[in-house]
């Protein structure tokens, strides 16, 4: 059986990297932009997306999202505006793979336990959609990605 295959959206290696370490159980794919990841589910069977929330690491012309609109949100302050695309960078990703047709899971890697009714809000849009903290096991992982590439969890761990 081909393993689901998982694009990992981040602006530096380290997601890659660790999830990489589970072994065949996943096919992987990295996109440091939202341009790369529309390309990638574009020429690939993408079962399931892994986006970083904050790309701080990234050139500004690599950052999608509105940045008229961020200015405005953060009252013309251009600094505060690239920051803000920056911190939410994972979200603009995820808005440029649904505007381009891509309607796999989306785990966004960012801790809303203290913003359950922002994130149920982001569902409500993007669905489906669930997160995992950063402080999250790789047991923890294998079962988020498990459920969001729609194989039972026994399959993943034997």
């Amino acid at each position: 059986m081909t393993p689901p295959t998982v694009m990992i959206a981040e602006d530096g290696d380290e997601y890659l990297e660790t999830l990489g370490r589970m072994g065949g159980e996943f096919s992987w794919l990295q996109a440091k932009s939202a341009r790369v990841a529309v390309e990638l589910v574009g020429r690939h069977p993408v079962t399931c997306a892994v986006l970083d929330m904050r790309f701080d690491r990234v050139a500004r012309g690599d950052l999608a999202g509105d940045f008229t609109a961020a200015l405005r949100q953060v009252g013309g302050d251009s600094e505060r505006a690239w920051r803000y695309l920056a911190q939410h960078q994972g979200l603009f990703v995820l808005a440029a793979l649904r505007a381009a047709g891509w309607r796999g899971p989306g785990l966004i890697a960012y801790d809303f336990t203290r913003e359950l009714r922002r994130f149920e809000a982001l569902r409500s849009q993007y669905a489906p959609l669930d997160w995992i903290g950063d402080d999250a096991t790789a047991a923890a992982w294998r079962k988020k990605l498990a459920a969001a590439c729609g194989i039972a969890t026994e399959e993943v761990l034997s």
